[in-house]
């Protein structure tokens, strides 16, 4: 007995746009706030976090330095380190493993072995 089973191709989610949106990482810039949501589940995340998540989603075929966002408030800078970790705290809160990584003498990115370019998805309005 022949046991074929059908494995999704990244169309499928086409199908309905519900269910694409479910599967990403979703950024999304309102003004001053930013929506996270990744797997249909909302990251709570301060705008300095959100900032530099945002930046690294834009391209995310480079690594990025992310003390050199500039702030407008005047605050003190983070290091990138600390920026980094907050930002994978923040996921493992809400059961997910680490989305950030650190790329060797270049700098941060977005882990792309745990999500594909295809599903981050970022718009401003």
């Amino acid at each position: 007995m022949n046991k074929n089973t059908y494995e999704f191709d990244f169309f499928d989610y086409y199908a309905d746009p519900v269910d694409y949106f479910k599967q990403c990482l979703y950024l999304r810039k309102i003004g001053n706030r930013g929506i996270c949501m990744y797997k249909n589940k909302k990251i709570h995340l301060s705008p300095r976090l959100f900032e530099a998540l945002f930046t690294m989603a834009e391209d995310t075929s480079k690594t990025h330095k992310l003390d050199t966002i500039i702030r407008e408030n005047g605050a003190a800078e983070d290091n990138e380190r600390q920026i980094a970790a907050r930002i994978n705290k923040a996921f493992k809160k809400e059961g997910f493993t680490n989305i950030v990584k650190k790329e060797f003498r270049d700098g941060y990115c977005i882990n792309l072995d745990i999500i594909q370019d295809d599903f981050i998805v970022t718009a401003t309005r």
